[in-house]
């Protein structure tokens, strides 16, 4: 089977992964700055998203003071919420290394690794929060309990950031697929909410 004419269900995890990582590093534009994050989501209509993201960041109960961004880009948002909180250490994580590059390059105080999309190289409740912004949308419906299962493994709490589309959904948009969701009914189903927010058809989720 020719991978370049296999749909994404038909390819394995790995080699569907492994082509979104070339993808992501050749195609994505990645952040700029934490300025450039606030602008893209008043854009998308967000009345005032760094207060917003503050106001649930406050309700995480840190306990050994580690913050994993899942799907981390260049590590603004991770520099962001770290400066939230002073005592926190940051770890990111992606699959697109180009951006880890940069990313080590923005923010040497931080830790940046690379995965393969599915398994988390991290051991069991290594953090306290898992910050997942427009990440799960990427994931094919077939391998979103793995994903969920991990989040749940090397983390107490995970704050979801994610478009909900009230039907799950196959979107194309260019070169790329989005495996939209009825996110809020998705994430309950696989985690106990904390805290859930809806702004502009977004669900800013905290759960446990």
């Amino acid at each position: 089977l020719d991978l370049a004419m296999a749909s994404s269900s038909e390819r394995k995890p790995e080699d569907y992964y492994q082509n979104i990582e070339k993808q992501w590093a050749e195609e994505f534009p990645s952040t700029e700055s934490i300025e450039k994050v606030w602008e893209f989501y008043k854009e998308c209509g967000y009345e005032n998203p760094e207060k917003t993201l503050i106001t649930i960041l406050e309700k995480v109960k840190w306990t050994n003071n580690r913050v994993l961004d899942f799907g981390c880009d260049t590590g603004f948002m991770l520099d962001f919420i770290c400066k939230s909180n002073p005592n926190l250490t940051g770890v990111g994580v992606d699959i697109n290394k180009a951006a880890l590059t940069q990313a080590s390059k923005n923010f040497p105080q931080y830790t940046f690794d690379s995965f393969d999309g599915l398994t988390l190289p991290y051991e069991d409740k290594y953090f306290d929060l898992v910050f997942a912004s427009a990440v799960i949308k990427h994931v094919r419906y077939e391998d979103r309990s793995k994903v969920y299962n991990e989040l749940k493994r090397v983390s107490r709490q995970v704050f979801f950031i994610d478009e909900d589309s009230k039907e799950q959904k196959e979107k194309t948009y260019e070169n790329w697929t989005f495996y939209l969701s009825h996110f809020e009914q998705e994430f309950q189903s696989n985690f106990t909410p904390v805290f859930v927010h809806f702004e502009v058809g977004d669900i800013l989720g905290l759960y446990k």
